[in-house]
């Protein structure tokens, strides 16, 4: 089998970021050591049990919530509809598109506000939008794409009643998320799939390497968060030089450049940087086919026009110096010959 060999330079890591060193190691040696059900009742699952609550007591500690508030889900998709499936939901337009449903109708007890705490597309923190501290307020806060990138309290905080996040969205792997259940509001709350396991509240077999990364990438990615924000920080200052020497329009948010373009549009855009190496995306990756101009950017205040002639690119930790040198190079080259 042909075992596929990334050849672009990544700066679409809103869309993925690729696993630390350690977090593949330690999932190597999961893989190599063997590892059980953890619903089996004996040695080795019971170990695999114990290596699961290790992994929520990080993701736990990291988010400054309780153990027992944390359930692992296949992603944040999942965590959005099992939330969806007990509430209704007032969601965000900047919300990722997999959270954003129109069949929020048959719903009980009190509405949700849900949002995501950083938008995926520019990058915006939405703390200041949202009075995370007004009174009868009931929110269901995005979290990934904040984690790691801006401090997470969520027991300061009584009105998040639910946050959810996606493990690889951080270094983790791909197939395992988060929700956050505020204690106060599990007891009646009714599972989206049933089964024996995550106290009776989510059922399916434990994705183990999934969930074992997911705490080991949170645990190393908000322990070292502030220098990873300033390594990002040069790398954005550099680019964001020759943008203003090349009179580009864009704007950062966070760990995001959106740049708009003048007469080319952002799919086209991303082709060219695709056909030079390096991976961009025209938005979020989930509705990269969608040719209509995308919710969050109009949201955001741009015109249809500037909407779908604008591209995010979004920089990581792993991203290096010499990555903006050369992304600045083929910049100057595609505005040269395409966007004049």
């Amino acid at each position: 089998m042909k075992i596929f060999k990334r050849k672009n330079i990544n700066f679409d890591v809103n869309a993925i970021e690729m696993p630390s060193k350690h977090v593949l190691k330690t999932v190597e040696r999961l893989y190599h050591q063997g590892y059980a059900n953890p619903n089996a009742n004996y040695l080795d699952g019971r170990i695999a049990a114990e290596m699961i609550e290790k992994a929520r007591d990080k993701v736990a500690k990291a988010l400054h919530c309780k153990s027992n508030e944390i359930f692992f889900t296949s992603g944040a998709s999942e965590s959005f509809a099992w939330v969806s499936k007990n509430f209704k939901l007032s969601v965000d337009k900047r919300s990722h598109p997999n959270l954003i449903s129109d069949e929020n109708k048959k719903f009980r007890k009190i509405p949700i506000i849900a949002f995501p705490l950083i938008v995926s597309e520019t990058g915006e923190n939405l703390k200041n939008v949202y009075n995370l501290n007004m009174e009868g307020a009931n929110y269901f806060v995005d979290l990934t794409q904040a984690i790691g990138k801006t401090k997470i309290n969520l027991s300061k905080y009584p009105n998040i009643k639910f946050a959810c996040a996606s493990g690889q969205k951080i270094g983790g792997i791909s197939g395992c998320g988060i929700l956050y259940i505020r204690e106060d509001y599990q007891g009646d709350f009714k599972p989206l799939i049933y089964g024996a396991q995550e106290k009776g509240m989510r059922g399916g077999t434990y994705n183990v390497p999934a969930i074992i990364a997911f705490g080991e990438a949170i645990e190393e990615t908000t322990k070292n968060m502030s220098k990873y924000i300033s390594h990002k920080g040069n790398i954005i200052n550099y680019i964001v030089k020759y943008l203003k020497k090349f009179q580009v329009e864009y704007q950062i948010h966070t760990n995001v450049i959106n740049i708009t373009f003048k007469n080319i549009s952002a799919a086209t855009a991303v082709e060219l940087f695709n056909k030079f190496g390096f991976n961009v995306s025209a938005g979020s990756a989930c509705h990269s086919g969608d040719e209509k101009p995308s919710q969050a950017y109009l949201e955001s205040g741009y015109t249809e026009e500037k909407a779908m002639n604008t591209i995010r690119i979004s920089i990581g930790r792993r991203n290096k110096l010499r990555e903006a040198k050369k992304f600045v190079k083929i910049l100057k080259k595609i505005l040269d010959n395409y966007d004049k």
